[in-house]
């Protein structure tokens, strides 16, 4: 009797009502799952495109932008403000400038099925992510905007004294310059477009200020005319920033916003020798650890003399915590700037390699490009132990870039602007 009692007991445990519990709590545990799991493919969908949000289809150009919420890629419908937005979505990627723009209509060849950004034009400007000013729609006008940005960071050539470095080869860093005043060598720059050069406001101290005796010599590996691809360009510009404190007060022990860009009496022709370097894309971020190429004709020891052939060091970028630690900078680098080099010393920027670039490569454009995140700045001595080379960050002042190329784009002479 008692196993039947028990018999009685298990069968009396499967009731309706717990069988009809049990089936919502399993589909419960089910959706959650599900919900998980959706949201990790989404997050790993995103993380796998390794791509930046703005983006130029390499086939057709038309613009598109990735919708987070959705983790798929939009069309950007055409609008009024086409030329504008054309520009500031080049400039957002890191491209400088759109060389054009056209629109596209959705029936050629475009799944009508696909949703599309619109932007909100009246709120539109330089230097303001215009992601955030896009809203899903259905592009009732059923154009597409296509735009064709200024190519960048790419070298054509592929034959492959920074203290530590080695001699770059011809046609290696095509956007390196030397910056020469009365023909001699002070400054290293990059070419970021057909008109203008980044650089160090420091190169520009009250003696150096006769915008007429300014030389870029482009597309060498050397600082004189030893190459036919070497070309020689005017100065018609010069703009640094107002807030670099040392031109403001000498005893001032901060090289912040150490910033300078100049514009040439003419625009260049690009060849294999002369090509511009991309600019970061707004927001990016440096990521400890990440290797970068310094090049420049500084001297290539402390108290040594200055290299003849353009030298290149690759240095791994130094955390800012650790670059401020006492033993280190204690607590010089600020936020516009950033540190690269080894603990032991050995390989650095050093004098006459200021302006100059600080390049990494990466694919955040689909092609392999190389950006500009640093321009040589300063350091305490040369390749020393825990006293690596700071460098301007560059991606802090693209707002201040864009804005002083278009403000100062047609005014001779040197001038200076403050942040905008």
């Amino acid at each position: 009797m008692s196993e039947k009692n028990n018999g009685s007991q298990g069968i009396s445990f499967l009731t309706p009502c717990r069988v009809i519990t049990s089936f919502l709590i399993l589909f419960l545990l089910v959706g959650i799952g599900a919900a998980a799991w959706a949201v990790v493919t989404f997050l790993i969908k995103q993380e796998e495109t390794g791509l930046y949000d703005v983006q130029v289809n390499s086939v057709d150009q038309r613009l598109s932008v990735f919708d987070r919420m959705q983790g798929r890629w939009r069309s950007v419908c055409s609008s009024s403000s086409n030329e504008l937005l054309a520009n500031i979505s080049c400039e957002e990627m890191g491209f400088v400038r759109a060389l054009n723009h056209s629109v596209y209509s959705i029936l050629n060849g475009i799944n009508n099925s696909e949703d599309f950004f619109c932007v909100g034009v009246e709120e539109l400007t330089y230097g303001k992510k215009f992601r955030e000013l896009l809203f899903p729609c259905n592009c009732d006008s059923g154009l597409i905007l296509r735009v064709q940005c200024q190519d960048c960071g790419r070298r054509s050539l592929t034959e492959d004294r920074i203290v530590g470095g080695l001699d770059a080869r011809q046609g290696s860093w095509p956007w390196q310059v030397s910056l020469q005043y009365d023909g001699v060598h002070q400054c290293g720059g990059s070419i970021i477009s057909d008109r203008w050069i980044v650089s160090a406001a420091h190169c520009f101290p009250e003696r150096y200020r006769h915008v007429a005796r300014w030389r870029v010599l482009l597309g060498s590996i050397y600082k004189a005319h030893t190459h036919s691809s070497v070309h020689t360009a005017e100065v018609q510009t010069v703009v640094f920033h107002s807030s670099y404190l040392p031109f403001v007060d000498p005893n001032v022990d901060d090289n912040s916003r150490d910033i300078a860009v100049l514009a040439l009496t003419s625009r260049l022709q690009f060849t294999e020798y002369i090509q511009p370097v991309c600019l970061p894309t707004y927001g990016q971020r440096l990521i400890d650890g990440q290797m970068g190429t310094v090049t420049g004709w500084g001297n290539t020891e402390y108290y040594g003399q200055p290299s003849d052939v353009l030298q290149e060091a690759s240095v791994p970028i130094i955390s800012d915590a650790v670059c401020n630690a006492a033993d280190y900078y204690d607590n010089q680098i600020t936020t516009s700037m950033f540190c690269a080099g080894y603990e032991k010393g050995g390989t650095d920027a050093c004098q006459g390699d200021s302006g100059g670039p600080f390049v990494s490569e990466d694919s955040l454009s689909k092609a392999s490009r190389y950006r500009l995140l640093g321009v040589v700045s300063w350091g305490t001595g040369c390749a020393m132990a825990k006293k690596p080379g700071v460098y301007t960050k560059v991606s802090r002042f693209l707002p201040w870039i864009s804005s002083a190329m278009r403000t100062f784009e047609n005014v001779p002479g040197v001038h200076k602007m403050s942040r905008t």
